[in-house]
């Protein structure tokens, strides 16, 4: 499930299998990407909390155009 917390900027993705971490992520970072020129030309970071909880959010951190993972500095539940 993609939960939108600030549109075209800001979503948590929630999944129980691989293929369906991937695919929800894949749509989540779409959307995110398609937000971006909206919003200051920034990159998506991709957020790992746990194996089935991500967020997917636009980062001055990350150049405009590229995407980038890390795992969370501190696991949350689901």
């Amino acid at each position: 499930m993609i939960t939108t917390i600030e549109p075209g900027r800001y979503f948590h993705v929630s999944a129980t299998t691989p293929h369906e971490v991937a695919s929800l992520i894949s749509e989540a970072v779409g959307l995110a990407h398609r937000g971006s020129k909206g919003h200051g030309w920034f990159g998506v970071l991709i957020s790992r909390h746990n194996p089935g909880l991500f967020t997917v959010a636009l980062s001055p951190l990350v150049s405009y155009g590229e995407t980038a993972e890390r795992p969370a500095p501190f696991p949350v539940s689901p």
